[in-house]
C-alpha cells in the first residue's frame, strides 16, 4: 500500500525529471520541436504553481464546474501551441484527439468522486496516441509533440466533456484537470511524451563553447534591436561596448570555464549599456499598483454579491490575474498601470510578444504572489541585468520604456 502510495505521489515528479534530462542531452532537438526552456517552464513552475487554482466555467445553483490551471489550461494551451507552431494538419489532429478521446470514455467512468480510472487502463489513450503519432509520422520530431497534443484534448473530450451529462443527474461541483499535477489530462501528455521522444531521430548536441557563441550572438541581436543598432555581431558589440576583441577571444577559446567566464561577462555588459531602456524597479511597483487597485476593485464589487466576502474576494482577484492580464498584455502589449508608466511588455527582441510568452509571464504571477506577493519581483528586478521577474525570465518577455 505505501509503495503505490509513493509511487503515485512520485510518479509525475520522475516524468518532469525525464523530460529535463531529455532536454538537457538534446537542447537543439527540443527547440525544433518548439518544446524549449519557455514551455518546460510553463508545463512545470507553471502547472506546479496553479495546481490548485480552479477557473469557474459554470455556476448554477448546486452546479459548479470549473477548469484546473494547472492541471487542465497549461496542457491544453500547449497542446493547441504545437497544433500551430509545428503546423499539424487539422484532420490529423482532429482524427488523432477523436480516437483517442473514445478510448478515454471507454477506459472511465463515473462515481461517487468523479471521474475515475484505474491502473492500467488509464494507459491506453496514451499508448494509442503514441501509435497514431509513430503511424502518421514515424520518427519525425513532431512525432512527441503531436502524441502529447492529442493525448492531452482526447483525454479532456473523452474522461470529461463526454460524461458531463452523468455528473450533472445530481448536484456537482468538481473541475477539469482537478487533480492538478496528478491529474490524468496532465499525465496523458507526459506519458506519451516521455516514451515517444527516445525513440525519434535527434540532432547532435553542440559544443558547450558552441552554444555559448551562440547564446552572445543571439543576445547582441536582441541588444542591438532594443537599442536600435543594424549590422552584424561585432559592430553590434563595438557599438554597445565599444570593443568586440573579448568576442573574438570567445570564438577562439578552448577552455570551457574562460568561456563562460567572458560569455556571462559579455552578456552582462551588453544589458548593462542599455538598462534605461527597461522599465525601473520603482516604475514597475506603481505600474502593479494601479493594476491591483483595478482588479481589487473589480474583486469587491462582485464579492459582495455573497455572504461571506474574503473567499469570493480571493477567488475573483485570482481569476483577474489572467482575465485582465493576459488580454490587455497580448494585443495591446500593456495594461492600464503599465500605460501611465509607458510601459510595454515586449519579446527579448523588443518586439510584440506572442501569446506563450504573455500566458506564460502571468501564470507564473501566481508563484510569485504566493512566494511574498510582489516583495520578491521587486527584488529580482533589480538585480536582473534585463530587469526581469521569474515570470520574465521563464516567458522570455522584458518590459521596456516607450519612448516617442
Amino acid at each position: 500500500m505505501l509503495s503505490q502510495f509513493l509511487f503515485f505521489i512520485l510518479f509525475p515528479i520522475i516524468l518532469l525529471i525525464v523530460i529535463l534530462v531529455f532536454f538537457f542531452f538534446y537542447p537543439e532537438t527540443f527547440d525544433e520541436m518548439y518544446f524549449g526552456k519557455r514551455e518546460i517552464g510553463l508545463l512545470i513552475v507553471g502547472s506546479a504553481s496553479t495546481m490548485f487554482l480552479d477557473l469557474p466555467v459554470f455556476i448554477y445553483k448546486d452546479y459548479f464546474l470549473a477548469l484546473n490551471i494547472g492541471g487542465a489550461l497549461i496542457p491544453i494551451i500547449l497542446s493547441f501551441y504545437f497544433f500551430v507552431k509545428k503546423a499539424i494538419g487539422f484532420p490529423k489532429f482532429a482524427g488523432g484527439v477523436l480516437l483517442v478521446a473514445v478510448a478515454t470514455y471507454m477506459v472511465t467512468r463515473v462515481t461517487e468522486t468523479g471521474v475515475v480510472s484505474y491502473f492500467p487502463f488509464y494507459l491506453l489513450p496514451s499508448i494509442l496516441a503514441i501509435l497514431l503519432a509513430f503511424l502518421l509520422y514515424t520518427r519525425e520530431k513532431t512525432t512527441p509533440v503531436y502524441a502529447y497534443a492529442i493525448s492531452t484534448i482526447g483525454v479532456i473530450l473523452g474522461g470529461d466533456l463526454s460524461h458531463l451529462p452523468e455528473l450533472f443527474e445530481q448536484p456537482f461541483a468538481g473541475s477539469f484537470g482537478g487533480a492538478g499535477v496528478y491529474d490524468m489530462v496532465y499525465l496523458a501528455g507526459l506519458i506519451s511524451f516521455c516514451i515517444s521522444f527516445p525513440f525519434i531521430k535527434k540532432k547532435k548536441r553542440k559544443g558547450k563553447i558552441e552554444r555559448m557563441v551562440e547564446k552572445v550572438e543571439k543576445e547582441a541581436i536582441c541588444v542591438g534591436k532594443i537599442a536600435g543598432i543594424e549590422g552584424n555581431i561585432s559592430f553590434i558589440l563595438e557599438k554597445v561596448l565599444g570593443r568586440r576583441e573579448d568576442f573574438e577571444l570567445l570564438r577562439n577559446e578552448h577552455s570551457v570555464r574562460k568561456a563562460r567566464k567572458i560569455m556571462n561577462k559579455l552578456i552582462k555588459e551588453m544589458h548593462e549599456k542599455i538598462r534605461e531602456n527597461y522599465a525601473p524597479p520603482e516604475e514597475r511597483l506603481v505600474s502593479y499598483l494601479i493594476d491591483f487597485m483595478i482588479i481589487s476593485g473589480f474583486s469587491l464589487a462582485l464579492s459582495l454579491l455573497y455572504k461571506s466576502i474574503f473567499l469570493p474576494f480571493l477567488m475573483f482577484f485570482l481569476l483577474f490575474q489572467i482575465i485582465y492580464f493576459i488580454p490587455l498584455e497580448f494585443f495591446f502589449g500593456t495594461t492600464v498601470g503599465k500605460a501611465l508608466m509607458d510601459m510595454e511588455v515586449r519579446d527579448m527582441s523588443a518586439e510584440k510578444a506572442d501569446f506563450l510568452s504573455i500566458f506564460t509571464r502571468n501564470i507564473i504571477r501566481y508563484l510569485e504572489f504566493f512566494a511574498g506577493f510582489y516583495a520578491v519581483s521587486l527584488v529580482l528586478i533589480s538585480l536582473s541585468p534585463k530587469r526581469q521577474r521569474i515570470g520574465d525570465a521563464i516567458a522570455d518577455s522584458i518590459v521596456i520604456k516607450v519612448r516617442e
